[in-house]
């Protein structure tokens, strides 16, 4: 059974993306990401929600959190590129925001993350690893 990670600041989202991927089979773990000192990302250290999962959905207000001079997107693709990363940017719509460089295992989903869309950027997602 594949293990997914789903990370998102709003619990309500958080529970509808999760049980979204429970209804498509897979094993979901959720975290409300790096709130003050709770992440250890913020700090350099590994995830353990992390270290169990095979993909990460992480919400784009997570990523870009920023504690101590470290930014949790580039600490979690150092200490995890060799897991797919998908990038929910709910409240933006394609085009309205350049990704950086495109990363290898990054998938964005723009727009609202319905449950099918959901389930087609997991997959993409997967295949890309």
């Amino acid at each position: 059974m594949i293990r997914a990670l789903v990370v998102h600041r709003d619990a309500r989202i958080a529970a509808d993306e999760a049980a979204a991927l429970r209804s498509l089979g897979y094993d979901v773990d959720r975290c409300p990401g790096p709130t003050g000192r709770s992440c250890p990302l913020v700090h350099g250290f590994p995830c353990p929600h992390a270290e169990r999962a095979d993909i990460l959905v992480y919400d784009l207000v997570s990523l870009r959190h920023e504690e101590g001079g470290r930014e949790v997107g580039e600490e979690l693709r150092s200490l995890y590129a060799d897991r797919p990363l998908v990038i929910v940017a709910g409240g933006v719509e394609q085009g309205a925001l350049d990704p950086d460089d495109p990363t290898d295992g990054v998938v964005w989903l723009f727009g609202a993350p319905d449950p099918d869309r959901l389930a087609d950027i997991i997959e993409d997602g997967l295949a890309v690893r």
